[in-house]
């Protein structure tokens, strides 16, 4: 049994504090609490060029350069447009990659979510109606894993497109049964299949991060936890000429020793793999940036007889009380240093501006590259 890393109360590293921060401005109304601005889950730059995603809903808002340290003139993008879909609901995009051959890759969770409880009055004490909670949501729209062509707009800006020559904006394919191929592999495995059948916020199965190398595409699972272990499915993806991305037959689940955090996002730098860990549920909770020295010259072997990867922690990010829980993470362009940018899902109420429809991101400093352990 590999021996178990531990830490003490007086063990724990202090939390990394912010050097700074960035300022997101977007279009909107202030009292649309659905705005993706509140909730956002994922992002990834294409040179200055800010991409990011709330998941409550099924877009990517794009933002530029617009002053020292702020990124604004918001223009959103339809998902559902881009990729040709019907209205299959909410897609819960979770996470946003930028792969080097000029593509942008979304993933929604692939989550299954119970109804939101109505509560009802009767004598004085609140009742829920059972039968509508055991009703859990059909996951379908959840189970987006796409690509877009990136390609420059008549304004001159970056921006996703459904085609861009001969390259198609395409996704894999959906299905009733089980919401996608994809969606179906998790559910044939053995770790991950029985997390397949419930709620995410209850431990099922729930993608909140995605990073892609060269061929390599990896999805980082919040849940479930699995013996203490976070787990990162490598799915063999095959794209066609006409958009599709077709699967291979077999999904690589890669296990991690996160001190029992699950993946809250991921971003492949170089050879390395930086994770976004935390809490497996909407609940306060350390939080940490970790780091797998030479990911990306570290493939699975044996599907069957997975290895135990150790990374690196970095740091633990400050947490608060019921708000400002990490959900992004992203290299921070043209700074001094190295300089990560941390997005918030709900974040607090002193990263608004009174007047603006606008956010804080904070900035956090790395210093040199960590040397890669022996």
């Amino acid at each position: 049994m590999l021996p178990r890393r531990s830490f003490t109360a007086d063990r724990l590293p202090a939390p990394r504090a912010a050097v700074g921060h960035v300022r997101l401005d977007f279009a909107g109304s202030a009292h649309d609490d659905d705005h993706p601005m509140h909730d956002l889950s994922g992002a990834a730059f294409v040179g200055t060029t800010l991409f990011v995603a709330g998941d409550e809903g099924a877009r990517i808002e794009r933002l530029v350069p617009a002053g020292e340290g702020v990124w604004g003139e918001h223009r959103p993008f339809d998902l559902k447009a881009l990729l040709g879909l019907e209205d299959e609901g909410e897609i819960d995009v979770e996470g946003l990659a930028y792969a080097e051959d000029d593509w942008l890759w979304v993933t929604g969770s692939h989550a299954r979510t119970r109804p939101k409880p109505k509560r009802q009055e009767e004598g004085g004490a609140p009742r829920i109606d059972v039968s509508r909670m055991a009703n859990l949501k059909d996951t379908r729209a959840r189970c987006i894993l796409a690509r877009l062509p990136l390609a420059v707009g008549t304004d001159g800006r970056v921006e996703p497109v459904a085609r861009d020559g001969k390259r198609r904006a395409g996704h894999v394919r959906l299905t009733d049964r089980h919401g996608s191929k994809l969606a179906r592999l998790f559910a044939e495995h053995p770790l991950t299949g029985p997390f397949t059948r419930i709620a995410a916020k209850e431990g099922g199965l729930d993608i909140e991060g995605i990073a892609v190398a060269g061929a390599r595409v990896a999805l980082g699972l919040r849940g479930p936890v699995i013996a203490c272990h976070a787990l990162i499915a490598e799915p063999l993806i095959v794209p066609k000429k006409r958009g599709r991305l077709n699967l291979g037959p077999e999904l690589a689940i890669r296990l991690l020793d996160l001190d029992g955090m699950g993946v809250r996002d991921l971003l492949a730098s170089g050879d390395d793999l930086f994770i976004l860990g935390g809490p497996t549920q909407a609940i306060d909770g350390r939080v940490a940036v970790w780091r797998w020295a030479g990911w990306r010259t570290d493939p699975a072997r044996d599907t069957g007889d997975a290895v135990v990867h150790r990374p690196e922690r970095l740091f633990d990010l400050p947490v608060r009380h019921g708000v400002d829980r990490p959900e992004a993470i992203e290299w921070l362009p043209g700074a001094t240093g190295r300089r990560m940018l941390i997005l918030h899902d709900g974040p607090a109420a002193d990263r608004f501006e009174t007047g603006r429809m606008s956010v804080l991101a904070d900035v956090i400093a790395l210093g040199e590259p960590p040397r890669a352990r022996s």
